[in-house]
């Protein structure tokens, strides 16, 4: 009796830890598909004052009220900087549209406009670019909302030597490139990148 219930403890005890081990496995099986790039870069920016950060390239709509003259589109410069009337050079790059309204204000209240009401708009943002087994590989315009898919359908759509599930973006602050599974999944880009699409291997 007693060699009877040792038996089927052992039986037991061999079934749970393999369950164990089971569910374990599955718990670090994580989710697959863009995780590279959900890990180490921001979604992509929408156009909303609080979101976005100026980079040289943008083109800004400032208005000055009741200010023609000084009201008008602005580029930002490969500085970062946009050369506005009156007050020169104003900081923009890093910023975003609220934080250079802002900015500017200061700069003008008092010395130039008695009480200036400024509003910052973004009208445009600097292009990305498409390389690699893409039709019409090239620089393209940047809109809020596009994704890897958008991008190279707009550069014409994949060759038929392209890999059409693992492309490299190239983030404009960042020093190298980022694999992205985009198989079946939709993912974000942003003013600026570079996206690669590599040749598959047959």
């Amino acid at each position: 009796m007693n060699l009877f219930r040792m038996t089927m403890y052992s039986r037991y005890f061999s079934a749970t830890v393999l369950v164990l081990i089971g569910l374990a496995a599955t718990a670090c099986d994580g989710p697959r598909g863009i995780t590279a790039l959900n890990a180490e870069t921001p979604a992509a920016p929408a156009n909303t004052p609080g979101t976005y950060r100026i980079s040289p390239g943008d083109k800004l709509k400032i208005t000055v009220f009741n200010e023609t003259d000084l009201s008008g589109e602005f580029q930002v410069n490969e500085r970062g900087n946009v050369a506005f009337p009156l007050v020169g050079e104003v900081q923009a790059a890093n910023s975003t549209p609220d934080e250079f309204q802002q900015r500017l204000t200061a700069r003008l209240r008092g010395k130039f406009v008695k009480n200036p009401r400024v509003s910052v708009e973004i009208t445009s943002y600097r292009p990305f670019n498409v390389l690699g087994e893409v039709r019409n590989a090239g620089q393209f315009p940047y809109r809020p909302g596009l994704t890897i898919q958008d991008a190279v359908a707009l550069a014409g759509g994949f060759t038929y030597r392209a890999n059409t599930r693992t492309v490299y973006v190239r983030r404009a602050e960042s020093g190298g490139e980022i694999s992205v599974s985009i198989d079946g999944e939709k993912v974000p880009i942003l003013p600026g990148d570079s996206i690669r699409v590599p040749e598959r291997y047959f």
